[in-house]
């Protein structure tokens, strides 16, 4: 993870200051030495908070997940209507979240929750991962042409196949040893977030079309998006530091974080009521 004022971002890291080769804190600095208030310790709970929130797609898929591995009957049936509906939503939420912790510090100016960023990531990498891989073993029944066209066979699932892979090096470079050994190039490895960025919207683009799914989609990226133009994320940090057009960014703010509520709610909504039937293994027959 590079400091938002490097212009990169990165899929999983560490905080700004393990560039400089400091150890990177297992709480953020922050949350480490103000514990002892009450007040102070909010960001602490705030880390861990968000962090139980990566346990939620798990936690949906995991009584159709044990079914599959207990062979019940109907089994993978479920499994093939689910995964999709619950792990590739919360992909995409969870790819989402990661994003918006640059915009939040470059609007606010904290750093408690930069941690998140890499936790969020790898988070996606294991919950996108896990689909690709329930999805080559069980749509059978949707697609044809073996493992190879369940994961593949359909210009959609080219894309979110591709989405994927592409986690792959942003993954095994999320860590202080990639970092030194790759030198300058490591962020140009981590550039590679962008790409995955295009890759997603195309995927969910081929996959629903000018639906709502994939408007929300758009509407939750747009702001994250224009929060990373350059010269946009220039003009707020001096304002920001130099106290000044205090109405301009409140304004600003108000329509950016309501346009991103607008899309991420419905994206939550989705997954409340598709997550909800997989819990209790009665998915919807799309």
């Amino acid at each position: 993870m590079t400091a938002p004022q490097d212009g990169v971002e990165t899929v999983v890291a560490s905080t700004a200051s393990s560039l400089r080769g400091q150890r990177v804190p297992w709480v953020p600095r922050a949350a480490r030495t103000q514990i002892g208030s009450p007040t102070r310790a909010l960001p602490l709970i705030g880390v861990w908070f968000f962090r139980s929130l990566l346990l939620i797609p798990f936690v949906l898929m995991a009584p159709e997940i044990i079914s599959l591995i207990l062979s019940r009957a109907g089994s993978v049936a479920n499994v093939s209507a689910s995964t999709a509906d619950v792990l590739g939503t919360s992909s995409f939420l969870l790819f989402v979240m990661m994003l918006a912790v640059t915009p939040v510090r470059t609007m606010t100016g904290w750093r408690w929750h930069l941690v998140l960023r890499r936790d969020y990531g790898v988070a996606m990498f294991f919950t996108a991962g896990t689909d690709l891989t329930l999805a080559a073993l069980t749509t059978g029944d949707t697609f044809g042409g073996g493992p190879l066209g369940r994961i593949a066979g359909h210009t959609f699932l080219v894309f979110g196949t591709l989405s994927v892979f592409l986690l792959i090096p942003l993954t095994l470079t999320a860590n202080r040893r990639a970092m030194r050994w790759l030198g300058g190039h490591w962020k140009s490895v981590q550039r590679l977030t962008y790409v995955l960025w295009v890759t997603i919207l195309i995927h969910l683009a081929f996959l629903f079309g000018l639906s709502s799914f994939f408007l929300a989609a758009l509407a939750t990226s747009a702001p994250l998006a224009f929060m990373r133009v350059p010269a946009v994320r220039r003009w707020w940090h001096a304002t920001r530091k130099a106290r000044t057009h205090r109405a301009l960014r409140i304004g600003a703010a108000v329509v950016l974080i309501g346009l991103f509520s607008v899309g991420y709610s419905q994206l939550v909504h989705e997954l409340a009521i598709k997550g909800a039937a997989a819990f209790v293994q009665q998915p919807p027959s799309d």
